[in-house]
């Protein structure tokens, strides 16, 4: 090889080194951005299982109610029939 074309080739490996370190570097923040949304993601995801067992909480809390208020409902229904009868009949 000649000196020139040594030259030469040393040229386009740096040229080559240069297109690589700017892809990699391009590659590094894309990955940034991608890890810094998988963490916000994660944190949504934290927020909304917290909030759905909450309300899993309060409708249970809700469901409970319901039913007690139907068998009080229930009770006094039967309890006033009976008085109703004892008292018309």
């Amino acid at each position: 090889m000649t000196p020139v074309e040594t030259g030469a080739i040393a040229v386009e490996l740096e040229k080559m080194r240069g297109a690589v370190d700017t892809g990699l570097a391009r590659v590094d923040g894309k990955l940034g951005v991608l890890v810094e949304r998988g963490q916000h993601t994660e944190q949504r995801l934290s927020s909304a299982e917290a909030a759905a067992s909450a309300l899993a909480t309060r409708v249970a809390a809700l469901e409970r109610r319901v039913w007690t208020a139907s068998g009080i409902a229930a009770a006094l229904g039967a309890t006033g029939g009976i008085l109703a009868t004892v008292l018309g009949g």
